[in-house]
C-alpha cells in the first residue's frame, strides 16, 4: 500500500481514521489511527488507550485480509514479499510467533551494526569482535530456529486450505503447491518429516560458524531465514490425473492468469486460515481487484463471497456493483460512491 505520509491530503499535516469493530462473540472496540506527517509519527488508540500497532493489542485482534493489484508482488516479486505476506499471515495468528519475529529482527540488526562499525572504525580488536558475535550468534541460533520451524509447520496445516481454493478456482487438470526453501539447511520443505527446532538450531549454529570470517569480512550476516523463500509452483497434468506432466515454477514460467489465479487461491486460504485459527471472521478486503480477473474468475468469486464475513470492494466498472446485486438483497449490500476523495 501507499506509505502513511502519502495518505495525508493536500494541505493538511494529518489524518485519522477510526473504526467499530464487532467480532463474532459479539465483543467490541473502538480504533483510532493517526498520522502526523510533521513529526512522522503514528498513533494507535484501542478504547481511548494509546498501544503499540504491532503489540498483542491490536496485531491480529482484527483479522482482515486486503487484496488489490499490488499484491501481485506476492508471486512475482522478490523472496522477501513472500516472507512479508506468511510473516503477517502468521503473526495474526500467532503472537508469539509475531514477538519471536520482532527479537530476530533486533538481534539481526545489532549484529550488522557491529559488523558495520568494525569494518568502517576497526572499534574492536578482532578477539573482542569474535566474542561479542559469539553471543549474538548464539541469541541468533535460537530464534531462527524457532522462526523456521514455526514456518514449516505452518505451511504443512496451510496446504489444505490452499488446495481446496486452488482446486475452486482452477480446473482439476491444474495443482497448485507451495514449498519452502531454507538458507540454514539448504533443503526444500516440506519433506515426510519435518526437523525438530533443536535440530534446526544445530544447523544455524553450524552455518553461522562456517560463514564467520566471510561475515567479518564483508559486513553482513549471511546465514538465517531471512534469506529463506517460499517456492510456488504449478502443475499441469494429462488425463492420468496421477501423473503430472508439467511441473514449473510459477515467478519463471507462468502466465498473467497462472499468477492471478494463484494469488486469489493464496488470499482466499488465508482468510479461511485466520477464521479458522480466530474463531472470527476476518473483514475483507478486495481493492479493484476484479477488474484483474477473466469472467470465468470473476462469476466464481462473485457468487462466493456470500461465504465470507464483511466485505469491502472498490471498483471504477459499475456492471460489477450491478452483477453483486444479482446475487445479493438491497438489505444486504451498501453502496458508496466517491469523486476527489469524498464520499458522496
Amino acid at each position: 500500500g501507499a506509505a502513511e505520509s502519502d495518505c495525508v491530503k493536500f494541505g493538511s499535516n494529518e489524518f485519522f481514521v477510526e473504526s467499530d469493530f464487532i467480532n463474532d462473540l459479539g465483543n467490541k472496540d473502538f480504533i483510532v489511527i493517526s498520522y502526523d506527517k510533521l513529526k512522522k509519527s503514528k498513533a494507535v488508540h484501542r478504547n481511548k488507550q494509546k498501544v503499540n500497532s504491532f503489540s498483542a493489542e491490536v496485531f491480529g485482534r482484527f483479522p482482515l485480509v486486503f487484496l488489490s493489484p499490488k499484491s501481485l508482488n506476492i508471486t512475482y516479486g522478490n523472496p522477501s514479499d513472500r516472507r512479508k505476506f506468511f510473516d503477517i499471515l502468521i503473526s495474526q495468528s500467532s503472537n508469539l510467533y509475531l514477538d519471536q519475529l520482532k527479537e530476530l529482527a533486533k538481534i539481526l540488526r545489532q549484529k550488522s551494526a557491529l559488523l558495520r562499525e568494525y569494518s568502517i572504525h576497526k572499534k574492536y580488536k578482532l578477539a573482542d569482535l569474535k566474542n561479542l558475535l559469539n553471543s549474538y550468534n548464539e541469541k541468533l541460533s535460537e530464534f531462527s530456529a524457532k522462526v523456521l520451524f514455526k514456518r514449516l509447520n505452518f505451511l504443512k496445516e496451510f496446504e489444505s486450505y490452499f488446495d481446496r481454493n486452488f482446486q475452486f478456482l482452477l480446473k482439476q487438470d491444474h495443482r497448485g503447491k507451495i514449498s519452502y526453501y531454507s538458507d540454514i539447511t539448504k533443503e526444500v520443505f516440506p519433506e515426510d518429516a519435518l526437523p525438530e527446532r533443536e535440530e534446526l538450531k544445530a544447523f544455524t549454529e553450524k552455518l553461522l560458524s562456517e560463514k564467520y570470517e566471510d561475515e567479518i569480512k564483508r559486513a553482513v550476516t549471511l546465514a538465517g531465514p531471512q534469506r529463506d523463500d517460499y517456492i510456488f509452483k504449478l502443475t499441469k497434468y494429462g488425463k492420468d490425473l496421477n501423473k503430472g506432466t508439467d511441473t514449473f515454477e510459477l515467478k519463471n514460467f507462468a502466465s498473467q492468469g497462472e499468477h492471478k489465479t494463484f494469488l486469489l487461491a493464496l488470499k482466499l486460504s488465508e482468510y479461511d486460515y485466520l477464521k479458522s485459527t480466530k474463531s472470527t471472521s476476518p473483514v475483507l478486503l478486495l481493492d479493484d481487484i476484479l477488474s484483474e480477473l477473466d469472467e470465468d474468475r470473476v462469476s466464481k468469486i462473485i457468487s462466493h463471497l456470500k461465504d465470507y464475513g464483511q466485505i469491502f470492494l472498490t471498483t471504477t466498472d459499475r456492471n460489477y456493483i450491478n452483477r453483486l446485486k444479482s446475487f445479493y438483497s438491497d438489505s444486504e449490500i451498501s453502496e458508496f460512491k466517491i469523486e476527489e476523495g469524498k464520499v458522496i
